[in-house]
C-alpha cells in the first residue's frame, strides 16, 4: 500500500460510516503505527474541503464521474481485502511523511500506568528478549512527543530479590540495560515516587536515577515527597510540566502541592502523576477525591492515578480529568480479570483543545496488547457508565476521546 492509498482507503472508509476510532484500530492491528495512522486522517480531515476528486487527479469532467466512482469502488474493496491480510512488509514500508507539517498541530503525550520489570517479566525477557514485554504494542508507542510510565521499582545493579523466587518480598529492582531498550521504543520519561523506589535504600534510588539519565531520558518525582524534581519539556511551542506524588510516604503533599503552583506560571500545560488509593480497589477513596480536587486547584490540568493494579473511574473536576487509576502497565498480574487489564492515555494538544484518547489494553504472559474493538467498548462503557460527568462527558468517554477546551 502506497502513500496515496493509505490516504483513499481512510477517507472512502470515512465516507462510508466507519467511525475513525475502528478505522484506527483496524490498522494499528496490521502495524501502522499511531502517527502515520493519524498523519493520514489529518490529510482527510483538510481534503473535506476539497472534492477528493480534485485532490487527487485536479478537476475533472463530469462524463468521468461515473467510470471513477466504479473504480473507487472496486478500489476500496480491494484495498480492504489487502488490509486484512495484514502485509507487513509492504505496511512497515508505507510512507505518509509527505503530509504537511502544518496539517499537524498537535503535541503527543502517551501515558502509561505501573511498569514493573522484575519478578516474571524478567524471566521472560531472559527467555525472549529484551523488547518482549512491548513487542505487542511497539508501535503504538511509537510516534509520540512524549511517553512516559511509572518504573514501579529502580534500575539499579543489585541483584533482583524476586527472580526465580517463591514468595519474594515485594522489592523490585530492574536491569539498567533496560533502559537504551526503552529508549528506542520511544519512551521519554519515567516517574520515580512511588512505593518501591526504595526498596534498595537511598543508594538504590540514586542508582536509578543516575542510570535513567544517563540513558538519554528523563525523571520525575522523589519517593519521600521532599525534592519534588518536577520535570518540563518544550515541544511545539508548548511547554509540559510534570509532577509526580507518592501517598505513600505520608508526608510532603504541601510540597507538591507547591511545587504545581510554582510551576503553573511557567508551563502551558501541567501534569500530575500521584501513586495513591487502594490495591485492586476498583473505586477511588474519599483520600484520593480530596487530594486530586487540590492538585487541580493548585493549576495542573489533569491527574493520572495508579498503584491500585487496576482500572479506576474518571472525574471531571472544575473541567478538568482525573484518571483516578489507569492500571498495569507491564506486570506479571496478568491472570484473567481486572490487574490484567490498563488504560493508555493519549494526550493530543493544540492551541484550542486539549483530547483525551483511551486505549484499553490487555496485559497477557507478561505482554501489553491493543484490546480488539469488542473489548475495548466493554471497558469505555464500563468507564463511562461510573464517571463523575456529565452526560455529554460520558458519551464522550464512551467514544474513546474526552475533548476539553483549554
Amino acid at each position: 500500500m502506497d502513500n496515496r492509498q493509505l490516504i483513499i482507503y481512510i477517507s472512502e472508509k470515512l465516507k462510508r460510516g466507519y467511525s475513525f476510532e475502528s478505522i484506527r484500530d483496524e490498522l494499528l492491528e496490521c502495524n501502522w503505527t499511531m502517527e502515520k495512522i493519524e498523519s493520514a486522517y489529518s490529510f482527510c480531515k483538510v481534503s473535506k474541503k476539497t472534492n477528493s476528486l480534485e485532490l487527487f487527479n485536479g478537476p475533472i469532467k463530469r462524463s468521468q464521474f461515473i467510470v471513477f466512482n466504479l473504480f473507487s469502488l472496486f478500489f476500496t474493496l480491494a484495498l480492504g481485502f489487502f488490509v486484512i491480510q495484514c502485509n507487513q512488509t509492504q505496511i512497515a514500508s508505507a510512507d505518509v511523511s509527505f503530509v504537511p507539517a502544518s496539517h499537524i498541530k498537535q503535541t503527543k503525550i502517551l501515558l502509561f500506568g505501573d511498569m514493573m520489570l522484575d519478578r516474571q517479566v524478567r524471566a521472560k525477557i531472559n527467555a525472549n528478549g529484551q523488547e518482549y514485554p512491548f513487542e505487542n504494542i511497539k508501535n503504538f508507542i511509537a510516534g509520540n512527543d512524549i511517553v512516559v510510565a511509572n518504573a514501579e521499582g529502580i534500575f539499579s545493579s543489585f541483584d533482583s530479590k524476586t527472580l526465580d523466587v517463591q514468595n519474594a518480598p515485594l522489592e523490585f529492582t530492574f536491569d539498567p540495560l533496560m533502559l537504551p531498550v526503552l529508549k528506542n521504543l520511544g519512551f521519554t520519561l519515567l516517574g520515580q515516587a512511588n512505593n518501591h523506589s526504595l526498596n534498595f535504600g537511598e543508594a538504590g534510588l540514586a542508582q536509578s536515577t543516575t542510570s535513567i539519565t544517563l540513558a538519554g531520558l528523563n525523571y520525575f518525582g522523589d519517593p519521600s515527597n521532599i525534592d519534588i524534581h518536577p520535570y518540563v519539556q518544550e515541544i511545539n511551542g508548548e511547554k509540559i510540566g510534570f509532577v509526580a506524588y507518592n501517598e505513600f510516604s505520608y508526608q510532603g503533599l504541601d510540597n507538591v502541592i507547591s511545587t504545581i503552583k510554582n510551576l503553573r506560571s511557567q508551563v502551558s500545560f501541567l501534569i500530575v502523576y500521584p501513586h495513591w488509593g487502594v490495591e485492586y480497589s476498583p473505586t477511588s477513596t474519599p483520600a484520593q477525591q480530596t487530594v486530586a480536587h487540590k492538585f487541580i486547584d493548585a493549576g495542573a490540568d489533569v491527574v493520572v492515578g495508579m498503584h491500585p493494579h487496576v482500572i479506576e473511574p474518571i472525574e471531571i473536576y472544575n473541567g478538568k480529568p482525573i484518571f483516578y487509576s489507569i492500571g498495569n502497565f507491564i506486570f506479571d498480574q496478568n491472570s484473567t480479570g481486572p490487574t490484567s487489564q490498563g488504560l493508555a492515555v493519549k494526550i493530543l494538544l493544540d492551541k484550542n483543545s486539549a483530547n483525551y484518547q483511551l486505549f484499553p489494553f490487555s496485559i497477557t504472559h507478561e505482554q501489553a496488547s491493543l484490546m480488539n474493538a469488542t473489548n475495548s467498548q466493554m471497558i469505555l462503557n464500563s468507564l463511562s457508565k461510573s464517571a463523575t460527568a456529565n452526560d455529554d462527558v460520558k458519551a464522550e468517554i464512551a467514544s474513546g476521546t474526552i475533548k476539553i477546551a483549554r
